[in-house]
């Protein structure tokens, strides 16, 4: 007779030898292109902004996409796909700094999920970029982020 503590084991070996060999490397030298980079704030934070993500030959097709938000309790807010791929696209503006005292956030994110193609998995890529508040001051911003981390999704 087999345990339950057996059974689990095996259940937990199969599960992590999937999930490792649903591992990617983020592709050497793909730059995601921010465009018209609007941020503020007045009662709470919010951006808009276009970001291009790049396709790679065999490997990813990518997007172009709408973002606009404001500060939602750490949760990614979906992008308008404007061209490209249906892959899904999202941004965030990150947490406040500690103790409050007025701080706004210092780093918004970028999410781009590979959706899965014909058995392919599906991926979750990120990047960070620190958080510019350029309304009312400055003109719309453009420059470039990396994607610095990903994830395989079930």
């Amino acid at each position: 007779m087999v345990s339950f503590r057996t059974i689990a084991l095996w259940a937990t070996s199969a599960l992590a030898a999937a999930l490792s060999e649903r591992q990617i490397d983020i592709p050497d030298d793909w730059t995601w292109s921010v465009e018209n980079w609007h941020a503020g704030c007045q009662r709470t934070c919010y951006y808009n902004f276009n970001v291009t993500i790049p396709s790679i030959e065999g490997q990813v097709l990518g997007a172009k996409a709408y973002c606009s938000g404001a500060e939602s309790d750490d949760r990614f807010v979906h992008c308008q796909i404007l061209e490209g791929a249906n892959n899904p696209v999202a941004a965030k503006l990150l947490a406040r700094p500690e103790g409050g005292n007025g701080g706004v956030p210092q780093q918004f994110a970028v999410s781009f999920q590979k959706s899965s193609y014909e058995g392919s998995p599906a991926y979750n890529f990120t990047a960070y970029n620190s958080t510019t508040y350029n309304a009312f001051v400055a003109p719309l911003m453009n420059f470039d982020m990396k994607p610095t981390e990903v994830l395989g999704t079930l």
